[in-house]
């Protein structure tokens, strides 16, 4: 009766490679961006600056270093087999300022069980969050001496930040009518640089409006 089974396995193995193989067709999946996603990803042309400026004064420029809209590629497959390949449309966009670092935001078309996503990186702190639901998906925060903090929104414990994306949302007497994602870590951060980014705000209209250094240096977009 045992070697039966194994036999019977053995069938049921080959029977689905044989499918597989003779089918021989790998399922293709294009997954664009959705225009709400992308309209995060706000229009510039290469070389782009702007200028922030801090409570004492302080001007820094921000450049726009890099930007693409392409596909990334990823398969599957079973037993070594390819069965399907999904190719995801993102948009990038880097800027450099040669005070703060570079800040980058990317709008990224899931997958097809997935919503899409918005990211923000900068030094020292990575951020994203769900582009239809608004909630945040995942955190990580590092420092030069090694120690972190990450929160995924899979898992069951306090929110080490606050997020949430507000419209009509007024600063330093500008209105800003569309979308603006605002962003404050609320967790320790005793282990993080002094000019480690710990607030940011972003708008749809034109991009990174302010930020807030953990030293309490805050910088406004002129």
């Amino acid at each position: 009766m045992e070697t039966l089974t194994k036999s019977s396995r053995s069938f049921l193995l080959l029977f689905l490679l044989a499918l597989i193989s003779c089918n021989g067709a790998i399922i293709y999946e294009e997954i664009d961006l959705q225009a709400e996603t992308e309209a995060w990803i706000v229009q510039e042309k290469r070389n782009h600056s702007f200028t922030m400026k801090d409570q004492n004064g302080i001007s820094t420029n921000w450049v726009l270093t890099e930007e693409d809209n392409y596909y990334s590629e990823s398969s599957g497959s079973f037993l070594l087999i390819p069965t399907h390949r999904t190719m995801r449309e993102m948009h990038y966009q880097q800027f450099r300022s040669t005070v703060l670092g570079d800040f980058s935001i990317n709008a990224d078309a899931g997958f097809s069980d997935t919503n899409p996503w918005v990211s923000f990186n900068m030094p020292s702190l990575s951020f994203r969050f769900d582009a239809v639901t608004y909630k945040p998906n995942s955190l990580y925060i590092y420092s030069n001496s090694g120690e972190s903090l990450s929160w995924n929104d899979y898992e069951e414990k306090e929110l080490p930040f606050e997020f949430q994306i507000m419209t009509d949302y007024e600063l330093n007497g500008q209105l800003f009518k569309e979308e603006v994602a605002v962003f404050e870590i609320t967790a320790r951060t005793g282990f993080l640089e002094p000019n480690t980014i710990v607030k940011f705000s972003y708008s749809k209209e034109i991009g990174l409006i302010f930020l807030e250094l953990k030293s309490g240096i805050k910088y406004l977009r002129n």
